[in-house]
């Protein structure tokens, strides 16, 4: 080893720079078991931001960015800006991780904890679709968003009966929040496939969303407008 790498390796500040360099999957599991040292460092602020552990309130609420190892670990809630791709039940079963699910399931698995975007989403809009044209809303505010609470809240939604979702990123409008998670309750047809037991996390925990009663989606959406007007002419 050169004199000016055993400088850096020796040099917390300067060693902690380098790890910043690291992508983010080695960063979490490989970088902790080089040693003690190196684990201890990754719990510094700037790398549990890099990390998704801690807010990074640098980042301009109009520059988002997502959770590139949550997006790689759990596909169907991350796609790009303004899509409209719809999952199932099936579509979690089949993730990367599927084949081995018993890490995931842990109550203590980081990715509970890791925030879904940097810097924090909010505020989320949850939407429920019956018969196809009969809606409920609600809006969840002041949330620094999580990976363990959008997964939780998505699974119960859509395990109660045959369900699509779409987890779709926003602007952060009143009308929309910074993210929609929009659930449609279809008719259950034989094809339908409840979600396995396993990919129910250990450490879920239940979500009450305070929704109103379920109207035509005209009529809601007038409602909802009027609010909006309201609230702009207060």
């Amino acid at each position: 080893m050169s004199p000016a790498q055993d400088a850096v390796i020796s040099t917390p500040e300067l060693l902690e720079l380098t790890l910043l360099h690291l992508p983010m999957r080695d960063l979490l599991v490989t970088a902790p078991l080089v040693s003690k040292a190196w684990q201890a460092l990754t719990l510094t602020p700037a790398l549990q931001r890099a990390l998704f552990f801690e807010p990074d309130l640098t980042v301009s609420d109009h520059e988002r960015v997502m959770n590139p190892l949550l997006a790689e670990i759990f596909p169907p809630f991350f796609k790009p800006h303004g899509a409209n791709w719809w999952f199932t039940s099936k579509s979690i079963m089949r993730m990367p991780w599927s084949k081995a699910p018993d890490a995931f399931k842990r109550k203590e698995a980081s990715w509970r904890r890791m925030l879904v975007t940097q810097p924090p989403t909010q505020t989320m809009l949850v939407k429920e679709t019956r018969r196809g044209n009969f809606e409920r809303r609600a809006m969840l505010k002041g949330l620094s968003l999580r990976m363990g609470l959008l997964y939780d809240l998505t699974v119960s939604s859509i395990n109660r009966r045959a369900s699509t979702f779409c987890v779709r990123r926003n602007n952060g409008t009143p009308l929309e929040g910074d993210l929609t998670l929009d659930v449609i309750h279809t008719v259950q047809s034989i094809q339908w496939s409840p979600l396995d037991e396993r990919f129910e996390s250990d450490g879920r925990k239940k979500v009450e969303v305070n929704f109103g009663e379920f109207v035509g989606r005209e009529l809601l959406l007038e409602a909802v407008r009027k609010d909006l007007r309201f609230s702009f002419d207060a």
